[in-house]
């Protein structure tokens, strides 16, 4: 069961990377993000999205092997299919492909999420159609190469009936920061914020302690948001020793 989870870019950033208002969802088009870095998983690219694309391209949603992140509602017109039609009629949903992740869990998770949207706008399943339908891209790579294949997706999509759920809002308000331990050097630190930061997507700095330094990220919205942001940091390497703080 997929969960879906909202982090809405907000309108004057949408604004400056779609087509605006008036999408006719005809379409759902399905890419692959082609980021195969450790990380680079639903919630980096939603955060990246967020905190402003310097890529000329949008998308609806992010959908890795632990949820859907939505980053647009449904009726605007994203940068993503390549095509005029494409852009101004479809859903764009791309599908993370991190080496840290579950290639089939993710398009599993992926299949439930075009199966729902198909329910909620009435699209028939002879509209969902990769990056590659309107543009030529050999958009989703992985797919067409056949580790998992598109006759095989769609198969995943007819067998769901209704696995997902809407992630519901926290009632931990509170916020928290999460803080590595020290590093020797001021270039180590630098080099995890640039990760925190580009790869991400994070809001993050870098703190002098005493002789030593360490890497400090922006706020989350509730412990069990902190502690998934500890946990992402210590899989990825980054630190062995993390911190979560009260702000």
């Amino acid at each position: 069961m997929v969960v879906i989870r909202k982090k809405l870019v907000t309108d004057s950033q949408a604004n400056k990377v779609t087509y605006g208002k008036g999408n006719a969802k005809k379409f759902i088009v399905v890419h692959e993000t082609d980021n195969t870095r450790s990380g680079a998983d639903a919630d980096a690219h939603a955060r990246l999205q967020y905190n402003g694309n310097s890529r000329d391209a949008s998308w609806h949603f992010t959908v890795d092997d632990k949820e859907a992140v939505q980053s647009f509602e449904h009726t605007w017109r994203c940068w993503a299919a390549g095509s005029t039609t494409g852009n101004n009629q479809g859903i764009q949903v791309e599908v993370c492909v991190n080496s840290d992740g579950n290639y089939r869990k993710a398009m599993q998770n992926a299949a439930e999420l075009v199966a729902k949207l198909m329910r909620d706008e009435g699209i028939p399943i002879s509209n969902i159609v990769q990056h590659n339908h309107f543009s030529g891209k050999n958009c989703p790579s992985q797919m067409r190469a056949g580790k998992v294949s598109w006759t095989q997706f769609i198969t995943m999509i007819k067998a769901t009936s209704g696995n997902t759920t809407q992630q519901k809002p926290s009632t931990d308000i509170d916020r928290y920061r999460v803080l590595t331990g020290t590093y020797a050097t001021k270039q180590a630190a630098e080099n995890v914020l640039d990760v925190l930061k580009h790869r991400f997507g994070w809001v993050a700095y870098i703190e002098q302690d005493g002789a030593k330094w360490r890497v400090k990220t922006g706020t989350f919205t509730g412990m069990t948001a902190a502690q998934g942001g500890a946990n992402k940091i210590k899989t990825a390497k980054l630190a062995q020793v993390t911190n979560i703080v009260a702000e």
